[in-house]
């Protein structure tokens, strides 16, 4: 299993700010191959919004109640807002390779329905693209390595996304 993060202020908590439009909190990458299987349960949701990008393989979610499955293949972005239930698995059979980001922000639903994520609906398709990777592996890299201005460069590098993936 192959896994690179970062996280604003090396702080792995999850958090509400409402003191600029858009915050990334945290991004990361995960790449299943031997591993069996990486769950995450997290029944009252987070503070923040969620997208993970499905670059390989599929993901199984379960949206409203954890006994429903919904598969998820590659080409797709699932976003979870603000205390939603997050239950999903990747399987390492699926050779599933996901990204992810984390943010907050006082602007952030505006930013979604600017860019096509509409309030109601959690999966949308993207297609794929080494594109969104770059954006991602470039997010993660601001957050590693904490230069200058790179809070700013941070909410500039999810917005390079999100318009990517609207187009």
């Amino acid at each position: 299993m192959y896994i690179n993060t970062g996280y604003l202020n090396r702080s792995y908590l999850d958090f509400k700010d409402k003191s600029r439009p858009l915050i990334v909190g945290s991004c990361g990458t995960y790449r299943l191959s031997s591993h069996p299987k990486m769950p995450t349960y997290r029944p009252k949701g987070r503070l923040d919004y969620q997208i993970i990008y499905i670059a390989s393989g599929v993901g199984h979610f379960h949206f409203d109640k954890t006994e429903n499955e919904t598969i998820v293949p590659a080409g797709n972005i699932v976003l979870y807002r603000p205390k939603e239930l997050q239950k999903y698995e990747y399987y390492g059979e699926d050779k599933t390779e996901v990204y992810w980001i984390h943010f907050t922000g006082s602007d952030v639903k505006n930013i979604l329905r600017k860019y096509g994520l509409k309030d109601k609906e959690r999966i949308f398709h993207v297609g794929s693209s080494m594109e969104y990777e770059r954006i991602f592996k470039m997010i993660i890299n601001e957050l590693q390595r904490c230069q200058d201005n790179y809070e700013e460069m941070l909410s500039l590098l999810l917005t390079h996304l999100l318009i990517v993936f609207d187009r």
